[in-house]
């Protein structure tokens, strides 16, 4: 993705989008400096597009129960991206997982839960990157992107969906603690999050397994 003001220069806020009905219709994350960081309106759909113009960051898509059933990038990355969102409900915390891929005939921005994914085309080697956060805190645990998918600005699209689905279904504020790998460290200290993460305290092992 292209280089995106800070938070400082900007603010990283949010807009659901609402029917006359009150329903909701979709949900951005917009940087702008139309309203703080982290503020929240909300507004109808005509008067949300014309609040965020050309700003968002991430669109999330409801459908009619009002269930987050796509995100799309506005500035896509190239390849463009859609998602399936494993969950870990098991895992102590509860963790989830938004794992990206490209292709296979299915639509960018289309978001595929477990089941969904079972009946795709796609194998976990298929994946270009993934995110795993804890939803019950917005606790960021590991970001991974394929090693011949780098720079190709995934790992900020990635975060921006992660981030934006969170948001979406109204879960915490995403963050990160001081613990990444190198690779991390750099994306932390170069993209448009760096607020959201803490100064580096422990330097991680690299998730890329050896020979790739």
């Amino acid at each position: 993705m292209p280089n995106t003001p800070t938070p400082a220069e900007t603010g990283w806020w949010h807009c659901l989008a609402v029917a006359p009905d009150g329903s909701r219709r979709w949900f951005a994350v917009v940087a702008s400096s139309r309203h703080p960081d982290a503020a929240r309106v909300e507004l109808l759909e005509e008067a949300a597009r014309h609040e965020i113009g050309t700003a968002a960051v991430c669109v999330a898509r409801y459908d009619e129960h009002e269930r987050v059933c796509g995100l799309d990038l506005p500035i896509p990355p190239v390849p463009p991206l859609w998602f399936g969102e494993l969950r870990e409900s098991a895992a102590q915390p509860p963790a989830v997982n938004l794992v990206a891929f490209t292709g296979h005939g299915v639509a960018p921005g289309a978001l595929h839960d477990d089941a969904a994914l079972r009946d795709l085309p796609v194998a976990s080697g298929d994946q270009l990157g993934a995110v795993r956060w804890y939803p019950a805190t917005g606790e960021l645990d590991q970001i991974y992107v394929q090693p011949n998918w780098r720079r190709h600005g995934l790992a900020t699209a990635l975060i921006a969906a992660a981030a934006t689905l969170s948001y979406a279904r109204d879960w915490p504020r995403m963050w990160s603690d001081g613990q990444r790998t190198e690779l991390g460290e750099r994306l932390r200290n170069s993209g448009p999050w760096w607020h959201r993460a803490a100064e580096l305290t422990h330097l991680a092992p690299p998730m890329t397994p050896p020979g790739d």
